[in-house]
Order: structure tokens, then sequence, then C-alpha cells
């Protein structure tokens, strides 16, 4: 193939994790190449189809990128969980690396990361893997990234891009926003724009996941004030760290990019005072499981669910997504018609799938990923429907992707309906309940298991909202987290239903 001088060759290629140092598991190339609700593992045009039609911050780059020769590395995704296997991580990091060294010519290298991905024996995965591509292309070619909101933003990281940018939403629904903005940065970085200087400054603090929401003060408004900053003439990048990833620079980041070094440490010094500033304000109130589940009971009757959020079971926070705490509550409680999303129990499902519709699966459920977050709740569940577990995402993170859970089913004990699946998925997406014929809003009690992301898709059509505090390993009182290697902290003050955060 011949390379044309007059049109330039962006590389393109993601890998994402989210690790939980606290989750038992961890991570292989089996859990990249099937992520539910998420784009398979896959490599050069494999890959272009793939991401095609989905929300991810990969897609957002790739149609940016119009005027410019694509070349595809490889972009895959594991589901948050314990450490990436090393194995794994090594053979992904050399097979994208072998892909840049045979691209040729190359002008710019985008890459679609998380920012909070550990292996056993690595803490910063990604300032190792840019590290790497930095080392592979030259100091010449821009190398911009996209990242997570939860991304813990090292120095090293830093050091080997030109340009970061990172979610503006949480839950998430800017990712393919975020990765054009990142390529055209880059594109305009390739055309000869000025580089950057970076400067990295970390808040003293860590945030529960649940004090993170962006539509929520006080973040909403230090989103505000970096946007005001830039008047700078710059660019300023917040994100709000990911706290169950036990690592040194774990917690919020802020970097400041200005073609002036003077001006970036000033809109970094500037950013960093409005942080320091809010540090006590940060909290969201939780209940326990019974105090929540009569709570949700106590709300006045009306339309559209009460949700109960059972934030410490998140499967996208590393959860094992099959804890029975908040179950538990609601059969004690015989809150009729409530409905759990989901339990993800494959021995389960397989003794409800052969019990069929309408038969009687004499099983006990959940509590098997993790039993010392809940022991498994014993039969037998009454099978009222099967899916096949295949719909369209509806919601505003996965709206449009096919998604592809496997069977799934509904079955229930006592009036209370638990969706059944074989797997772990964000319970953020209404096409699950439709498929299974229930319409979400006619649900009188809605539990999700989900620490923000529910909001997205639930919160508009919602009565009220209750935040659950139930076992399970995305641990919200960071004060309980055995932390050895994090140099920050978050501690819980005040009455136990509160959380705020403070550095000793």
């Amino acid at each position: 193939m011949t390379l044309r001088p007059d049109i330039l060759r962006i590389a393109v290629g993601g890998l994402q994790h989210e690790t939980n140092s606290f989750a038992p598991g961890g991570a292989g190339l089996a859990d990249f190449a099937a992520p539910r609700g998420w784009p398979p593992l896959s490599r050069g045009a494999a890959m272009l189809a793939a991401l095609a039609g989905t929300p991810v911050a990969a897609r957002g780059a790739l149609e940016a990128a119009e005027g410019a020769e694509v070349v595809p590395l490889l972009w895959g995704l594991a589901l948050p969980s314990g450490p990436v296997d090393q194995a794994a991580y090594t053979a992904l990091r050399g097979e994208m690396l072998d892909l840049l060294r045979a691209a040729g010519r190359l002008d710019g290298v985008y890459l679609d990361l998380h920012g909070a991905m550990m292996t056993p024996a690595l803490e910063d995965a990604e300032g190792d893997l840019l590290e790497a591509v930095r080392e592979a292309v030259g100091p010449a070619v821009p190398v911009v990234a996209s990242l997570d909101l939860h991304a813990n933003v090292t120095p090293r990281m830093v050091a080997a891009v030109d340009g970061l940018t990172a979610y503006r939403t949480y839950p998430h629904t800017d990712m393919a926003e975020t990765g054009a903005r990142a390529m055209r940065r880059l594109l305009a970085l390739a055309r000869g724009a000025p580089r950057r200087r970076l400067v990295l400054r970390q808040p003293g603090f860590l945030i529960p996941l649940v004090a993170q929401a962006t539509a929520a003060e006080p973040v909403a408004g230090l989103h505000a004030r970096a946007a005001a900053l830039e008047a700078y003439g710059g660019v300023l990048t917040v994100t709000l760290g990911f706290p169950l990833a036990d690592m040194s620079d774990a917690g919020p980041a802020l970097v400041a990019e200005h073609e002036d070094p003077a001006r970036a440490e000033a809109m970094a010094e500037a950013a960093l005072a409005d942080w320091e500033a809010a540090r006590g304000a940060f909290s969201a109130s939780l209940l326990d499981a019974a105090e929540a589940v009569a709570a949700a009971r106590a709300v006045p009757p009306g339309p559209g669910p009460v949700v109960i959020a059972d934030v410490q079971d998140n499967p996208g926070g590393g959860g094992t997504n099959d804890t029975t705490g908040l179950l538990q509550a609601l059969l004690a409680a015989r809150a009729e018609g409530a409905l759990m999303v989901h339990v993800a129990d494959a021995q389960a499902l397989a003794a409800a799938l052969a019990a069929g519709a309408g038969g009687l699966a004499e099983t006990d459920l959940g509590g098997r990923a993790d039993p010392a977050s809940g022991a498994p709740l014993p039969g037998p569940w009454r099978v009222e429907r099967l899916g096949c577990g295949r719909f369209t995402g509806e919601g505003p993170m996965y709206r449009g992707t096919p998604i592809a859970m496997g069977p799934v089913a509904l079955v229930s004990q006592g009036g209370v309906r638990v969706i059944l699946a074989g797997g772990r998925m964000q319970a953020s997406e209404p096409g699950l309940l439709r498929h299974l014929g229930l319409e979400p809003a006619e649900v009188p009690i809605l539990a999700v298991k989900s620490s923000v992301h529910f909001r997205a898709a639930y919160e508009p059509m919602a009565r009220a909202v209750i935040l659950a505090r139930a076992p399970g390993r995305v641990e919200m009182d960071l004060a309980r987290l055995p932390l050895t290697r994090a140099r920050r902290r978050g501690a819980v003050a005040g009455s136990p239903a509160t959380l705020t955060n403070e550095t000793p």
C-alpha cells in the first residue's frame, strides 16, 4: 500500500478496566472477549465494526477523524472486578504495541482508556501502557487519551501524553462526545498546533462513588468552575477518581493544559483551591437495607417506581452482582410487587430454565460469588417468565447498542420478583425489563444493583430514590477500606447514615 503524505494517519485503540482492589476474582482474556453490554475485544477492521453505533469514547473519536486515515489497533473492555490477570494484560499490551510498530508512518495516536486499571504487578497499568506507546512512536508523534471520569490520573500518565480529556458526566452519558473531543485535539496537534504544557494537581481526599454524581453539588459547581477557568485559554480536565483501586495516586485529579506553562500552573492552582475548599461538602445519605425498604414502602402512592439502589453491589464498581442483603430485606418486609434488577447467578438461572415458565425452581439464589457479603437465599422460586437476554439498549448510556446477556429468568417468592442472569451487567438499562414484558415505570419498588448509573434511566421516572447500604464490595464508607498504597483517605464523619470525606 502506498502511503499518501497529504493524508493524516491516526492510530486508534483502547483498553479499559476499572480495578476494585477489594473485589474477589479478577479479569482475564475471556472477560475482555465478552463484556456484557459492551463491545467485545476486537482488532483491525473488526474493531471498527464492533464499535460502530455504540456509546463508547472510541466510537466518537472514529467519527471525528473525518479526513484522516484511521489505523485500527485493538479495543477491549472488561467489567470492573479485582485486578486484571498479569498474563492477560501483558498479552494485550504486547499485541497493541506490535500493531502500532507495524502501522508504518503515523501522525498521531488516540487511546480510549479508563485510568484505574491495576494488575498484580502494576498499580498504574495505564501509565505503563502510555509510556510504552510513547516509546514506540517517539517524541514527535502526538498521543492523546480519553479517560473515564473515575480515572486515578498519575504523573506517569501525564508525562507520556500530549493531551488528556475525561467524561464530564456521571452517569456517563457523554462517552462518545469525550472521544470526539480528544480526536479533534489530536488532529489539531497532527496539523501543527503548538504543544501544551500539562500540569497535574491532586486534591487531598477520596470521594465515595455515591457522592460523585455530576448533577449534584458540589461536583456540579466544581465542574462549572473548571469550565470558567478555561477562560485562561487552556483546557482543564477533571477526574473524580476511583477510591476502590488501592494505588498511590487514587483520588480526584485536575490536569491543566496551556501553551504558556505559567498559565497552566495558574489554572491548576486555582482549580485545586476550589476543590480543597469543597472537601467537606461531598456527602450522600444512606440507609441500611431494612430501613431503605421501610422508607420505600412509606412513600405516598403515585406514578413511577420508588427506586432503591443497592449501591455496594454495583457491578460497575467491581461488585459481584449477587449479594442478598437488600433482597432479604424485601422478602422479610413482604414487599409485594418489588422487583430486583438483577442477580447474577448462573446456577440459580439453570434451575429456573430447567423448571420452565410456571414451574418451581428448587434452588438457593445469590450469595455464591461472595458469601461474605450475604448467604444464598433458599427456594423454592416461582418461575414467572423466561427471556433470551437479547435486546437493544434504550437508556441514555446504552441507547442503540445491541446487548446479549444470554438467557434470563423472572422469578418470585412471596410477591417479590427477581431477574436472574448468568453474568454481571450494570443495572441501568430498561430494555432488560421490557424484553421480559415489564414496564419499569409501573413497578412499585424497583431495586437496582448500581451506585449512580441507574439515575440516567430511572431517576426521571422515579417517585423517589433511596440509597441502601447493604453488604457488598463497592464500599462507600471509605474509612472501612484496608488501604495500603493510597496516600489520600476518605473518612466517615457525623451520623452513620451520612458519608463525608476528610483527610487525616
